[in-house]
């Protein structure tokens, strides 16, 4: 075996403006990692290690082991750090030699084991050392000399483990989220051994007696007034969490907070409250619910909403005449003045003492550490007892039968029952029995029974006026397919004999889709009949179809949402999203309500189950062919023969 001696030179000091990186230097890439913190040891501690350079002869000197602490002396005398004639202690060798050595300089040597580099910082730490100045003189951050004090004091027995590769370097930084070395070593000696792996294992079985400080307990309570009663937190040094260690402080403070939010409903005067920071949606939803009421509202302020109510209802008459700039404008000033009433009037809302006897509230916490306050809530018991006091018949006033809305205006009720009848007419078309119900009905009571029909199909097949015109929806397509669907070619014959003959040659389904058509044409815009209306033939007609309208028609800011009061807008907020919902939003201005409800129509993803029903469902009173006395589908063919 044949071995390298190079003989060894007394180290000289070189100027560095005389030094530059060899070819030789087997490191050809250059490692920018770790470059700050080598400029802050050579400013703190010096050059703890001499280059190894080669001669060139011309009074330069090439270095061949060094690279990296001749790039970041550079760097410190471009800052002005180190002066343009700075010196350092250069080791020179030959150049037959120079490879090979520069090789061996940065293959055969081993970096210090992370555990040792931990008990280093720790022992400066100890001498007196601030954390600050360490994080100075090595040119790291502050949190990184502190998370190796960290892992320096953990137990002995867990950090011999790291060193013989008995644990990772991440659950070993697990183990820091506590500081008892008792409780560390049992904790570890429990674990299984693949948990002995796995960092959040380790975390949850040492947290698992404290508190997260993200827990909407922690939250409902408050750090402060947590550490202000004698609370301690520990936060994870190699985690974003903080954690609560004295659960039972928490848990007392909360107790505590609780106590003082019933003291204060029990002083309204509420019949009872329930507190539960997990909310039971189950007890909640067993119980009824009132509606809030105006309270304390000064009278001039109810005779203003009034005024300005039936201005704007004589504005929008005279606007379905004529429009013009000045209506308009009339218009939106008593829009703007409503929306201020309406916001002050929403500071009155409340609920009043007779209510409050016999109600209650019930109190939970949300998750993110919020009060969450259900109020007005009435337990199955005291429903027709509550409903007497009140002095209403079937628990009116309680949610599930709600008030009456405000009636539509005459123009918003003409639209909505022109949108309906193009629903209709889709329906009957494709109902040829009920249609021939329908048309034979209106015969035989106007020609035989001598009686009016309300409404229906013209009888005489005169097709009704056309309405104002609206924008195609879904049922007018469906409308255009239908007829693209029907069979014409018997209209072609020359003479009407012919093309009675030829008609009477269609399939008797073909005649009866023709039939249902032309019914379907003659049919007259109306609503359906609401709270107190009485059904008529049409209405029980429309709902055999078992149709939803709200298939074909949705309701959006321009076609409704914009053209009803803000009273209106909050009360579907109640219906579709829930009375939460509707008391959030309680003073916003009727614009905001608007956009919102429009958005939530539009794309009911995003909330329970529950609520995508109702919004992909709801319909203002009268559109939907539902009604209370039509019949079942099993009896459709006796409704027929009974009407």
């Amino acid at each position: 075996m044949t071995y390298i001696q190079c003989t060894p030179t007394q180290p000289q000091l070189i100027a560095v403006s005389r030094l530059e990186k060899s070819p030789l230097n087997a490191r050809r890439t250059a490692a920018k990692v770790g470059i700050m913190e080598l400029k802050a040891s050579l400013l703190a501690h010096g050059l703890m290690q001499n280059l190894v350079v080669t001669d060139t002869g011309d009074g330069t000197y090439r270095v061949i082991a060094g690279g990296r602490r001749l790039e970041a002396i550079h760097s410190l005398q471009a800052e002005g750090k180190l002066p343009k004639d700075f010196a350092v202690p250069c080791q020179v060798v030959t150049e037959s030699h120079a490879l090979e050595m520069s090789l061996a300089e940065n293959t055969v040597r081993l970096a210090m084991h992370p555990a040792d580099q931990f008990e280093a910082f720790a022992a400066l730490i100890d001498q007196g050392e601030s954390a600050s100045d360490v994080a100075q003189r090595f040119g790291v951050e502050e949190s990184l000399v502190l998370k190796r004090m960290k892992l320096a004091r953990i137990a002995p027995d867990l950090l011999q483990e790291y060193r013989e590769d008995g644990l990772t370097l991440e659950c070993l930084m697990a183990f820091t989220v506590t500081d008892d070395h008792r409780r560390q070593l049992k904790v570890f000696k429990s674990l299984q051994d693949w948990q002995k792996d796995d960092p959040k294992a380790i975390r949850a079985a040492l947290t698992e007696k404290m508190v997260e400080a993200s827990d909407k307990l922690a939250r409902f309570v408050g750090l402060n007034a947590y550490e202000t009663a004698g609370g301690s937190t520990r936060a994870d040094l190699f985690g974003d969490e903080v954690y609560l260690e004295k659960p039972e402080v928490l848990q007392r403070l909360a107790e505590q907070k609780l106590d003082s939010i019933r003291k204060q409903l029990e002083a309204e005067g509420w019949g009872w409250v329930e507190i539960n920071p997990d909310r039971d949606y189950d007890a909640v939803h067993r119980c009824g619910r009132l509606q809030p009421r105006l309270v304390g509202v000064p009278a001039e302020l109810v005779d203003l909403k009034s005024e300005l109510d039936d201005q704007l209802s004589v504005i929008e008459q005279a606007l379905e005449d004529t429009e013009s700039d000045d209506l308009l404008n009339q218009q939106e000033a008593i829009h703007e003045r409503l929306e201020e009433v309406e916001r002050q009037l929403a500071g009155y809302v409340g609920f009043d003492d007779t209510q409050k006897t016999l109600a209650g509230c019930y109190v939970s916490i949300g998750q993110d550490g919020t009060v969450f306050l259900d109020k007005g809530l009435v337990k199955a018991e005291n429903r027709k007892l509550l409903a007497k006091l009140l002095g209403t018949e079937g628990g009116d006033g309680i949610a599930g039968k709600p008030k009456a809305k405000p009636a539509m205006t005459e123009s918003l009720r003409r639209d909505l029952a022109a949108e309906r009848l193009q629903v209709a007419k889709v329906e009957i078309a494709r109902h040829p029995a009920i249609a021939l119900d329908v048309l034979t009905f209106k015969a035989a009571s106007v020609l035989l029974g001598k009686r009016r029909v309300a409404d229906g199909p013209d009888v005489e097949f005169k097709l009704p006026k056309p309405g104002k015109q609206r924008e195609a929806s879904v049922a007018d397509h469906e409308l255009v397919e239908i007829e693209k669907a029907l069979p014409t070619d018997w209209f072609k014959a020359a003479t009407e004999a012919k093309r009675f003959e030829a008609f009477r040659s269609l399939p008797e389904a073909a005649r009866l889709d023709l039939l249902a058509y032309c019914v379907a044409l003659t049919l007259q815009p109306k609503l359906g009949p609401v709270e107190g209306d009485q059904a008529t033939a049409y209405d029980a007609a429309l709902s055999l179809t078992e149709a939803s309208v709200a298939g074909y028609w949705r309701p959006t800011k321009d076609n409704f949402l914009s053209r009803i009061t803000r009273d209106q807008l909050l009360l579907i907020y109640g219906e579709v999203l829930g009375e939460r919902w509707s008391q959030a939003n309680s003073t916003e201005k009727k614009s905001v309500l608007v956009v919102q409800l429009d958005r939530v129509f539009s794309n009911p993803d995003g909330h329970t189950p529950e609520q995508i029903g109702k919004l992909k469902t709801w319909l203002p009173k009268g559109m939907s062919f539902d009604i209370s006395t039509s019949p079942k589908p099993a009896k459709a063919k006796k409704a027929r023969k009974t009407a």
